[in-house]
């Protein structure tokens, strides 16, 4: 099964968006016909900007019970600077 190259306008029709934000991307995720000035996409790549990129290990990590560490942390009741008392 072979590909067929969009132009980076079919491109933001498949990623519903503007025209402009793929071709300041252009470089990223096209390919340019040689000798002339015509970008082409393939569908391939495509599909990989719509992959989900979750960072799978720090994910795993995280204990879905308890809430974000910094979540716990107080902050100072008084007005004071926060600088002052770790100074104290």
């Amino acid at each position: 099964m072979s590909e067929t190259a969009l132009t980076l306008k079919q491109a933001a029709e498949r990623l519903q968006v503007s025209y402009g934000t793929v071709f300041e991307r252009r470089h990223e995720i096209a390919f340019r016909l040689p000798g002339s000035r015509i970008w082409r996409v393939w569908p391939s790549a495509l599909a990989a900007l719509n992959k989900p990129r979750n960072n799978v290990t720090r994910l795993s990590l995280r204990n879905q019970d308890s809430e974000c560490p910094s979540a716990k942390i107080k902050l100072p009741e008084s007005g004071g600077s926060i600088y002052a008392r770790q100074a104290a």
